[in-house]
């Protein structure tokens, strides 16, 4: 029969059979066409009406084989709609274990028409439907693909199904990959809340929970008592191992959730604690959740570890005019940048000639480099801020007095205490006259920087009320800083409130920081955000249509949304207005971030737009979703970028580049040491752009941030949304407009660190072991300094007339012609050269043996540098004496338990200055000798 069909060169006769008034005959003939549809398909088509008629005939028999053959050729046709309606009319005949194209393609179609349809809360779903997919949970459970059932019962919101995934296989794994891989993915933020709300039911019925993933859980469903009630329970226990879990889950926390969480999580902590007496684990708990160990750990770190070239720096600001305030600010940032966390002011100290030319706004920008330099010395940031600030609200140099506020900001970044926030919020309303203003724009943006997603409504208040004074200057900050402080919230009354006021203000700043304002308020939103979106995308003023694309950017910033990504992609090649293309195509790169690697392909047309908007856009979008990746596609693309004709299409490839080459060595990827050179290049260039020289300055600070021990993390090591650093990062790119906004980069940098600390929460010495080639990771060597040589003596020339009248004078060496000395020493110096040269070979051979058997591992020690890619190559060693509580992560704060706790500890001894270890109000403690920026008084 197979032979038969296969010799068949028309379908004709078995159509024709569909006309005969036997059954057993039409029945043949539908078995045969069925067998020839995918060759004959074309000619089939002309009598599918035929087909459609025994399939509505009731009386007929054979009505599903009909219908799937009327469906494979609607499959044909492209008519997948009607291609599904015949397949589920097939019943058990559509066959869903068959890996055709057409069953493929159908099932998919399917799935997407139940998914939309169960999105509409539609109750009126086919049955039909339900059954094939129903069918295609079964085959995915019988065959244990559990993946695939969780990602469909997801879409389809069918929980029941979720839930029968997760305990039907190895649950722990399958929790953590929803957890990871899936819930974040969620449009619906209702949706994402059930899952993670089973998440934690299922979570609990093990005997022994995993608290880290449950308190995560408890994180995003914005439980707070629930979170506090947990880390009471493991500590009351006086029970060493759930004492350490509970120490590591409020370092987790610290990393993963809000600042409002925190807060409420202490709260709630101290007062379960509180009534079952203090004890030291408790006070512990609360000073982790607080980010007070967190901070300490990390300035200790990148304090001992600090490798940052100064003859970059020096050389930079010798080569930039600093009576430029454009070349000023270059300088600026990039030592902010370089030293960044480290507390070293080195360069400050030594350039006080530099500092004094700094005018106006450049003061202000040169004074809040402090807080980035600073940034985490909570302790101490009034006391480092001290001889800017303002004494008895008196103002007496408003730029460095308003500076030095944004600085006590950045110092507590997402860390704010009562005092400083206290501090900050009178600032607003203490200060009258024409200076008040640029008081206010620093007060705006510390506070913002100090609150950030707290949610704290009293600031935000405050904020309104600077906002409503239509100040330009003043009113940029506030509407910046409102959303900061807001930032994730979607409080609706504040952004009813921002969006009336950006369409009656005058103010282009103003509305400008309100369209970034809205975007973070609305952050992690996703598709509470569409409203708004739609709502905005249709306005007439450009600048509001900025809005649009910041709420797109921020609302489903790292889920990669396909509908996010379309409509961004449309407004960067058809909006009339170029910042809001720009804008549009830099969104694509927090949208992907995740996805690194899909970036340079999308962007690559728009890289090569005539719209030097447009290309500026695509290099900072390969930046931010390839940061610290060394992706070599984004670098192929951005490396002509350097050479563009558009000065800030330079400036954006460089801080592009800066950022996919953080912490790479020349070992690791080969262009680092050309890049860098090109930053130099561009600098040293007598007539090169201004902005370009800027851009390349910028970019040599973000290369080497942090004393070289920072990368760009917009997610945690967990894997979670980093959202300060998105904010950050987001804010950063704002520098266009506002120079002082470039500060806000410190919030991205995240220290690449092994930091293993023990039940006192000190760090004990012990080593890691990393399989892998050592050079890779170090490193990169300093710029050298061009020697400048000595003026040597030239030999007098003797003519032959003068020689010959010495006659009998015997000639000294000095005076003999080089071909007579050369025959003499030429001799003895080859001989050198070549035994130099054999002992050289024979060194090297024994150097490449010793580094080829010893290049395969090396130990890294406690509090070092760890390299995110780096992290896939280590290992903790067997029978170590410290062993991590958490497993499957071996970068940032890691809680370690002593298996040998009888014997004394080796700690690591802190290097940092005693007065940056010490309390504030400690009396005994020195503090460190303030430092004065040479400013003279300045008036507005």
């Amino acid at each position: 029969m197979a032979a038969q069909v296969e010799a068949l060169t028309s379908a004709t006769g078995l159509i024709s059979l569909l006309d005969e008034n036997e059954r057993e005959l039409q029945f043949y003939g539908l078995t045969q066409l069925n067998a020839v549809t995918d060759r004959f398909w074309a000619e089939i088509s002309d009598a599918i009406s035929r087909i459609e008629i025994l399939y509505e005939d009731e009386t007929f028999q054979h009505r599903q084989l009909a219908a799937l053959v009327a469906s494979k050729i609607y499959f044909h046709l492209g008519e997948f709609d009607d291609a599904l309606g015949f397949a589920m009319g097939a019943g058990e005949l559509f066959d869903l274990t068959d890996t055709s194209s057409y069953v493929q393609t159908v099932v998919n179609h399917a799935i997407d028409t139940y998914i939309a349809r169960r999105a509409s809360e539609a109750s009126d779903i086919d049955p039909r439907l339900e059954a094939v997919v129903e069918r295609m949970f079964a085959r995915c459970f019988k065959s244990k693909d559990y993946a695939q059932v969780i990602g469909i019962a997801i879409e389809t919101r069918r929980l029941d199904v979720l839930e029968q995934a997760l305990v039907s296989g190895d649950t722990q794994s399958l929790l953590s990959y929803v957890q990871h891989e899936c819930v974040d993915l969620i449009r619906s933020i209702s949706v994402q809340e059930q899952v993670q709300e089973l998440l934690f039911k299922v979570h609990m019925q093990f005997d022994t929970p995993d608290y880290e993933a449950v308190c995560l859980c408890l994180s995003k469903l914005n439980h707070p008592k629930k979170t506090a009630e947990i880390l009471d329970m493991l500590v009351k226990d006086h029970i060493e191992d759930k004492i350490l879990s509970a120490y590591q889950i409020a370092f987790d926390l610290d990393a993963n959730a809000t600042q409002e969480f925190t807060k409420a999580v202490v709260a709630e902590f101290e007062a379960v604690s509180a009534a079952g007496g203090a004890s030291t684990p408790a006070t512990q708990i609360a000073s982790i959740l607080r980010g007070d160990e967190t901070l300490k750990l990390h300035l200790e770190f990148l304090f001992r570890n600090n490798k940052t070239d100064m003859n970059i720096l020096n050389r930079t600001c010798k080569l930039l005019d600093s009576r430029q305030s454009l070349a000023h600010n270059a300088t600026t940032f990039s030592n902010a940048f370089m030293h960044a966390g480290t507390t070293v002011d080195t360069f400050l100290r030594n350039n006080l000639e530099w500092l004094a030319r700094a005018s106006s706004w450049s003061k202000f920008s040169a004074t809040a480099a402090l807080g980035v330099i600073h940034r985490g010395q909570i302790k101490h940031g009034f006391h480092l801020l001290q001889p800017y600030l303002p004494v008895d609200n008196t103002s007496a140099s408003p730029f460095s007095e308003g500076g030095a506020f944004f600085a006590l900001g950045l110092i507590h970044a997402c860390h704010g205490t009562e005092k400083v926030v206290t501090y900050l919020q009178d600032a607003l309303v203490s200060y009258q006259g024409q200076n008040a203003e640029i008081l206010q724009h620093g007060a705006c943006l510390g506070l913002g920087a100090a609150g950030m997603g707290s949610g704290n409504e009293d600031i935000a208040t405050a904020m309104m009320n600077v906002l409503f004074t239509d100040s330009a200057v003043s009113g940029e900050a506030a509407s910046l800083g409102l959303g900061l402080v807001m930032m994730g919230s979607c409080h609706e009354a504040t952004l009813k409130g921002v969006l009336d006021y950006a369409k009656e203000t005058k103010h282009e700043k103003i509305i400008r920081m309100l369209s970034v304002g809205m975007g973070l308020i609305m952050f992690g939103r996703k598709q509470q955000a569409d409203s708004m979106i739609a709502l905005l995308i249709e306005e007439e003023d450009p600048l509001l249509r900025l809005g649009a694309v910041h709420v797109i950017t921020m609302a489903y910033c790292g889920t990669g949304d396909n509908g996010a990504i379309r409509k961004l992609l449309h407004l960067a090649v058809s909006d009339v207005k170029d910042d809001v293309r720009r804008a549009a195509v830099t969104g694509l790169g927090f949208i992907l971030l995740r996805s690194p690697e899909q970036v340079p392909r999308m962007v690559e047309l728009l890289s090569e737009s005539f719209n030097p908007h447009v290309r500026v856009g695509a290099a900072l979008a390969l930046g931010i979703a390839c940061a610290g990746s060394g992706s070599k596609p984004a670098i192929a693309i951005l490396e002509p970028m350097l050479k563009d004709s558009v000065d800030f299409v330079v400036e954006g490839a460089s801080i592009a580049l800066a950022f996919i080459l953080i912490q790479q060595n020349e070992t690791y990827e080969p262009k680092v040491a050309e890049v860098r050179k090109r930053f130099a290049t561009i600098i040293e260039t007598k007539n090169a752009e201004g902005v370009s020289k800027f851009g390349a300055a910028i970019a040599q600070g973000i290369i080497d941030a942090g004393g070289r021990n920072v990368t760009i993390g917009l997610t945690t090591n967990d894997g979670q949304l980093n959202a300060p650093a998105c904010a950050g990062m987001l804010v950063f790119t704002q520098f266009w407009y506002w120079f002082p906004l470039a500060h806000f980069l410190s919030l991205s940098f995240t220290p690449t660190a092994l930091i293993a600390i023990n039940k006192n929460l000190k760090a004990p010495n012990l080593d890691v072991s990393c399989v892998s080639r050592k050079a890779l990771y170090t490193y990169p060597p300093n710029v050298e300094q061009p020697v400048v040589q000595a003026p040597t003596k030239i030999a007098t020339a003797v003519l032959s007339t003068t020689k010959a009248r010495r006659g009998g004078k015997k000639t000294g060496v000095a005076d003999e012609p080089m071909s007579a000395r050369s025959t003499e020493d030429a001799e003895p110096v080859r001989e050198s050269a070549e035994s130099m040269d054999v002992d050289e070979v024979d060194t090297k051979g024994v150097q490449k043996k010793a580094r080829k058997a010893g290049s395969d591992t090396f130990a890294v020690s406690n509090i070092a540098r760890l390299l995110p890619f780096q992290e896939k190559h280590m290992k903790w060693p067997a029978g170590s004496r410290y062993v991590p509580v958490k497993h499957g992560r071996i970068s940032g704060v890691l809680v370690v338990k002593d298996t040998m706790p009888g014997e004394p500890e080796d700690l690591v001894q802190s290097m940092l200055p005693d007065d940056l270890v010490g309390e504030e109000e400690s009396v005994d403690a020195a503090m460190p000798e303030p430092f004065e920026y040479p400013f003279d008084a300045d008036s507005a």
